[in-house]
């Protein structure tokens, strides 16, 4: 029920969807009593529960790939090399933010003549 509220909260019509589907098609909708039913609910649970690892692995594919799992993965191989990635990065953004502070300076010059 947690799950469907935030899929609510979000909007997500996708989501909300998959969730009914699991709760009709899953192992406490069948009915009945015996071999024959257990079965059945134990198929639907092992169903469910391999449909959920495909979508965690194809999740973890999505992250693994990210910006921020690809700048986790620069920063690992740079120390490393005994580097540190995110300090070679401050410092390139401070080169930078120095050479326009000189631009603009060179600019401020040329209009005040």
């Amino acid at each position: 029920m947690a799950e469907a509220n935030r899929a609510y909260e979000a909007g997500d019509a996708e989501a909300l969807q998959r969730i009914l589907d699991e709760y009709e098609d899953g192992a406490d909708a069948v009915e009945g009593e015996g071999i024959g039913a257990e079965l059945i609910r134990i198929i639907r649970q092992i169903s469910m529960a391999r449909a959920r690892v495909a979508a965690i692995e194809q999740e973890m594919a999505t992250l693994r790939q990210s910006e921020i799992a690809l700048l986790k993965k620069q920063a690992e191989e740079r120390e490393l090399e005994g580097r540190d990635l995110l300090g070679e990065l401050a410092t390139d953004v401070r080169e930078q933010i120095e050479q326009a502070k000189r631009e603009h300076e060179a600019l401020f010059q040329q209009v005040g003549k």
